[in-house]
């Protein structure tokens, strides 16, 4: 076999001309067996630290402790990490020692599941100490050694193990399914912010339903926030997470679809960016309401386009929308944008300094209701955006409010 990470060549050339050992490890060598796309390349090496940042010239210390520099090289940062062993798991994430080995083998022992304990030397030669290729083959994930083990230094590996059940639809392993169940508790200790890294990825796999599944056969779901009294109710499963393409809207199916409306609560519990808390709330409101909807312009010019096309595959993964029409339905929102005389409150014709100059007024609320109403009439085509329409559209409109007040 050719050695597949050209850019990473001259990184174990150098280590190994230099008397080390050196292997592109994990993450890397997975997904290359699998035919994914390969993002990151981590090496591991028989160096130690100061010796990796003494045979090149741009390097970053920025694990040293646990034997990781980052080496740049021709515009690419990679990871290079000694040989190491961990032991004892105090606060079930960081090892409370750190040994540099010199074996590869002992390094590889210390890794989650066989799929990522994987390593290749400079000829392409894979090195395969537990089975991992075969674990491939079989489309299942196992841990390194003993699951409690595993478990027990760090937690968040049953959902980083289900989220690959997601990502690569594998299935997972019986001693693991088992040991995921006895210690689902253990989740309890991990923070929020890395669950919600694992949950991220998990929704976003293209095996999420049988993910979510495994979430609740194995008890892990009702320990993270807010979903203590979850129910596996069918509608769950028959989620299209396919049709969806971003955080907020696979949230908002998996909110949905769990009946959880108080989306507030839980974004707080689960610690969400601001900008997340709107999208999926947005997404939800529109939801709640679709039933009685339907675009036209104005909704299009106030909701937005991508939002609006967002809310049509959020509706055709729930079953509320034919999936066969989804894309029609995209491209009549995509025509009602583009036919919109104006795309913001920018755009706008005249100012507010206009209407205060025809108005013969102070400013006041009066402004900004006059502002929404024009922008309205221009949207929905009834008021030309040119300034003498305007003027004639508002000195009517003025008018009817002297009237009304």
């Amino acid at each position: 076999m050719n050695f597949p990470f050209e850019k990473a060549a001259a990184i174990l050339d150098k280590l190994t001309e230099n008397g080390f050992e050196a292997y592109v490890v994990g993450g890397a060598v997975r997904d290359y067996l699998l035919g994914r796309p390969v993002h990151d390349v981590d090496i591991t090496t028989s160096a130690h630290p100061d010796e990796i940042m003494t045979l090149f010239k741009r390097t970053i210390p920025i694990g040293i402790q646990h034997g990781t520099v980052a080496v740049i090289y021709s515009g690419r940062t990679y990871e290079v990490t000694t040989f190491r062993s961990e032991s004892g798991y105090d606060d079930f994430r960081h090892p409370n020692q750190v040994s540099f080995e010199s074996s590869l083998e002992k390094d590889l022992m210390r890794r989650d599941f066989t799929i990522n304990a994987l390593a290749m030397d400079r000829t392409g030669q894979i090195i395969d100490l537990f089975g991992g290729q075969d674990d491939m083959k079989k489309k299942r994930l196992r841990t390194v050694g003993c699951a409690e083990e595993r478990i027990a230094e760090d937690p968040l590996r049953m959902m980083r193990g289900i989220r690959f059940v997601a990502e690569l639809d594998f299935s997972l392993g019986e001693a693991e399914r088992l040991a995921f169940s006895k210690n689902f508790a253990l989740l309890k200790k991990i923070s929020i912010e890395r669950i919600d890294q694992e949950m991220n990825k998990l929704l976003a796999g293209a095996a999420a339903t049988d993910a979510i599944r495994l979430l609740f056969d194995t008890g892990c779901i009702y320990v993270l926030p807010c979903l203590n009294h979850a129910s596996a109710d069918q509608c769950l499963f028959s989620v299209r997470f396919s049709v969806l393409i971003s955080d907020a809207e696979r949230w908002a199916a998996f909110l949905e679809s769990l009946g959880i409306r108080y989306m507030f609560g839980f974004a707080q519990a689960w610690k969400w960016p601001a900008s997340r808390r709107k999208d999926v709330g947005r997404l939800l409101e529109y939801d709640g309401n679709y039933a009685q909807f339907s675009w036209d312009r104005l909704s299009v010019y106030d909701a937005g386009p991508e939002l609006a096309k967002a809310v049509e595959r959020l509706e055709t993964a729930l079953g509320k929308a034919e999936t066969d029409c989804l894309k029609q339905r995209e491209q009549r929102i995509d025509n009602l944008w583009r036919s919109c005389p104006v795309k913001s409150r920018r755009e706008l014709a005249a100012t507010g300094h206009e209407l205060i100059k025809w108005s013969g007024q102070k400013p006041g609320p009066w402004l900004s209701e006059a502002i929404a109403a024009l922008e309205k009439k221009i949207v929905t085509g009834e008021v030309p955006n040119e300034l003498g329409g305007i003027e004639s559209w508002f000195r009517v409109w003025q008018g009817e409010q002297k009237k009304q007040y």
